[in-house]
């Protein structure tokens, strides 16, 4: 490409803030359809065992994306391929395609492609706009059947060289982000979508920089041409001049520098203006995270969520010594900080003894939580003792998730002073004195907080859920993402009564890293905010330039708001007005 090529910029949707510098790279690997042979009625039995595999080995990469995503982003993103995993074992699909094979007598790929095919252009052509955006997930799906009936054929999405590049495609799947090799390819373009994609979520979670709906991109766009990719204002810059080079690379310093500035300030003490002190911890998923948290200033870690390291084993569950060497570990990475473990919360279809459970139609009010552990006793009693012994070796407190109610905390109780007993008697030590806590994630317990409080010394608020739950909305359904609002009045009020309970209170979901709701979260009285690790410089920079007695009085007038655009813009505008360096 000629140095002299004019530059061009074709604007689109940004959906994931960032800058990407590199090549264009297009992603070829299309849904063409598969060559039709005939075959003899003696092969039907071999052609199914062939989509078997195919649909075995189609399985899998689904579920390590999704637990990729998972470990990246949380349950909540990763919750995208559940539908994808779904209707690969589809009932309708499966019994369509073997009543065709003996009429059609062809090769499987070419009957399945078909019946599906005919499957996406009804969704196509209903009304609803929901049915007919999940069109992209039912052909993602497609897509990756076709490509395991031939292996060798299954490209990853790679750039051509080791150098930067930026991915241009007509759409992309949810199981494609996730599946991008972010070595090389640093964000990506496409030429149809929206923000409430799950492609587009699944983006920012993964702090890809993105660009959606962008009018004729493959048509106008040659593979190793220069590019900038703007996520911030939705700009593709195609043979960026040399001006805009360097506008966008004094950018990208400027951005890197003011981070590693608030990095720098780690050692300063979260204390507002006035005196107000606020603790800030970390939420951890996995071993190779504890070097960084003196790097990051966490006081602590706020939310350690067990099931990653519990259900990373495969076919079977650690057992306590393993577990025991394990939080020790994690107890003396943190010290002399204290590190919060949350029991397992998984449900039931995640458990590998548990294989011939029963489906559940709906697993987010299932079987799952605290439920399962106070179901499968010895399995709990392992991870409690565990838990108590590594109590010797550092600070550590226990949490408990999905608690909906006293009878679930004092069960939960009893077990833990069994394993108490049985230690003693064993003559292994613990902390008499390890801190106990509940998850406050469902609407239930949020109601009976002053109740619950009188059994537990501390509470951590999981938003995330309780938005869901008291709202009713799953925010990866783009029909109703835009209403997933943990500004919602009534999710503010139910963290309010949360608060008033008199004992110290955390919040461990994401509205804890919104450096625009810090000032709400401190006035309602949160006593620690606890975030990804990466999001704590901006955080500890808010508290410091806050005033306590300002937050309050916004606390106090969102509790009167009738909407959640209100609230948010009360936090908001004090955020600003506080820190306006962190708008920038």
């Amino acid at each position: 490409m000629s140095n002299d090529a004019p530059e061009r910029r074709l604007k689109g949707q940004p959906v994931s803030p960032g800058i990407a510098v590199g090549t264009l790279i297009l992603d070829a690997r299309g849904l063409n359809s598969p060559q039709i042979r005939t075959i003899l009625p003696t092969e039907l039995e071999q052609e199914w065992k062939r989509f078997e595999s195919a649909i075995a080995r189609t399985e899998e990469e689904l579920r390590l994306l999704k637990e990729r995503v998972q470990r990246i982003s949380g349950a909540t993103e990763a919750a995208i391929f559940d539908a994808h995993l779904l209707f690969l074992r589809d009932r309708t699909i499966l019994a369509q395609l073997r009543k065709e094979m003996p009429k059609r007598l062809q090769n499987i790929e070419a009957v399945y492609y078909a019946v599906v095919q005919n499957f996406i252009e009804v969704m196509r052509q209903v009304d609803d706009p929901y049915l007919r955006s999940r069109a992209a997930d039912v052909q993602d799906v497609l897509k990756r059947v076709l490509r395991n009936m031939e292996p060798a054929r299954t490209p990853r999405v790679n750039a051509p060289s080791d150098g930067p590049a930026v991915l241009a495609a007509y759409d992309l799947a949810p199981s494609d982000t996730a599946d991008l090799d972010q070595r090389n390819i640093l964000g990506f373009v496409t030429e149809v979508g929206s923000s409430v994609s799950h492609t587009a979520i699944l983006a920012r979670s993964l702090g890809l920089p993105a660009v959606v709906a962008v009018p004729r991109l493959i048509l106008d766009c040659r593979v190793g041409q220069p590019v900038i990719l703007d996520g911030y204002n939705g700009i593709l810059i195609v043979n960026p001049t040399d001006e805009t080079r360097e506008y966008y690379r004094a950018l990208q310093v400027e951005k890197e520098k003011a981070y590693r500035t608030l990095v720098e300030m780690r050692d300063l003490p979260p204390v507002t203006l006035d005196g107000h002190r606020v603790r800030l911890a970390a939420n951890v998923e996995y071993a190779h995270e504890y070097s960084a948290l003196q790097r990051f200033g966490a006081e602590g870690v706020g939310l350690y969520r067990s099931e990653f390291f519990l259900l990373g084993n495969g076919s079977s569950l650690p057992g306590e010594e393993e577990q025991y060497e394990h939080y020790r570990m994690l107890a003396e990475s943190c010290s002399p900080n204290e590190v919060i473990i949350r029991t397992l919360d998984a449900g039931g279809d995640k458990l590998p003894f548990e294989e011939s459970a029963e489906k559940e139609d709906n697993p987010f009010l299932g079987w799952r939580g605290i439920r399962v552990s106070l179901s499968r006793l010895d399995m709990f009693k392992d991870q409690l003792r565990a838990i108590l012994r590594a109590s010797a070796h550092g600070k550590v407190g226990v949490m408990f998730p999905m608690i909906s109610g006293i009878t679930e905390v004092c069960d939960t109780l009893d077990v833990l002073d069994e394993c108490r007993a049985e230690l003693r008697e064993r003559g292994q030590a613990y902390d008499e004195h390890m801190r106990v806590g509940i998850m406050i994630e469902v609407p239930s317990a949020a109601v009976m907080a002053d109740v619950l409080a009188r059994h537990v010394d501390f509470f951590s608020i999981g938003t995330n859920d309780l938005t869901q739950y008291t709202i009713a909305v799953d925010r990866v359904n783009s029909r109703v993402a835009q209403m997933f609002r943990p500004t919602h009045p009534g999710v503010v009020r139910l963290i309010a009564q949360t608060m008033r309970a008199g004992i110290p209170t955390a919040i461990c979901g994401e509205m804890g890293g919104d450096i625009s709701l810090v000032p709400l979260l401190i006035g309602l009285g949160a006593h620690e905010l606890s975030m990804s690790m990466h999001l704590l410089p901006q955080v500890r920079f808010a508290v410091r330039h806050l005033r306590y007695s300002d937050c309050v009085a916004v606390a106090e007038q969102a509790l009167l708001a009738e909407d959640s655009h209100t609230i948010r813009s009360l936090s908001r505008d004090l955020a600003k007005k506080a820190y306006p360096e962190l708008f920038d």
